[in-house]
């Protein structure tokens, strides 16, 4: 449950967090998105354990080796420009510890067959364009200092920008795995992990919009997330269909 105990506080408190963590806390709602996406991985993976089930969440799994093994690549990097505290070296800690134990599983289950192909057009749809903006905002956020200029903040600590695109491009790992099986009982637990994700990152772009500190992120976050949280409801509601 690491993610839960690095995204929860990153969402709930972020400024807090920046001090214990001795972070500058300039941007917090890069922050909150990185926070988001981590209590999602933490929803699907509790949910995906109580089944005592591979098959259903082979692609969250998947997706937080993803996550994982590019937190640590952040954190490699932060070590090599000599940006080094506490906090990065606990994350690249766990990052590799994770992305190897997952590896061994992965490994371990690999060759498993999806079933039928039995999901809607328009839920492929759906599923492609969250599968892009999930590699954007993964990606993009790897290059702090431009992203940062680009979307209106200062981009100090790099490392938690670093960090919040590896836990989004995660998702983009398990969208390109959903959209080869196509399969509902795939696709379950990975819907439900974007929803929570979805809806707590349109929660906090709602609030910034609220406080008056609306960026062209917050905008697109807003939008997107929006958008992305009805329509993955209606997903899960018609199981697919």
């Amino acid at each position: 449950m690491g993610a839960l105990a690095i995204g929860l506080p990153l969402f709930v408190f972020p400024r807090p967090f920046a001090r214990i963590a001795d972070l500058a806390g300039d941007d917090t709602f890069i922050y909150e998105l990185g926070g988001a996406a981590m209590i999602g991985y933490a929803v699907a993976l509790a949910l995906g354990i109580r089944g005592h089930l591979w098959a259903p969440m082979r692609f969250v799994v998947l997706a937080t080796y993803a996550f994982a093994a590019i937190a640590f690549i952040a954190g490699f990097v932060s070590f090599a420009s000599g940006q080094i505290n506490g906090f990065v070296l606990v994350v690249a800690l766990w990052a590799v510890l994770v992305a190897w134990a997952l590896a061994q599983v992965l490994v371990a289950h690999r060759g498993a067959v999806a079933g039928p192909r039995d999901v809607a057009a328009w839920v492929v749809a759906v599923l492609a364009l969250a599968t892009v903006s999930a590699a954007v905002f993964g990606l993009g956020p790897q290059l702090p200092g431009p992203f940062a200029s680009l979307m209106g903040y200062r981009g100090t600590d790099e490392f938690v920008y670093r960090l919040a695109g590896a836990a989004c491009f995660g998702y983009a790992a398990m969208g390109i795995q959903e959209l080869r099986s196509r399969h509902w009982d795939d696709m379950r637990l990975p819907n439900a992990m974007a929803l929570v994700f979805n809806g707590l990152a349109f929660v906090a772009s709602a609030f910034e919009i609220l406080a008056g500190r609306a960026t062209l992120l917050v905008y697109l976050v807003a939008l997107a997330a929006g958008f992305f949280t009805v329509a993955i409801t209606a997903i899960l509601a018609g199981r697919g269909r």
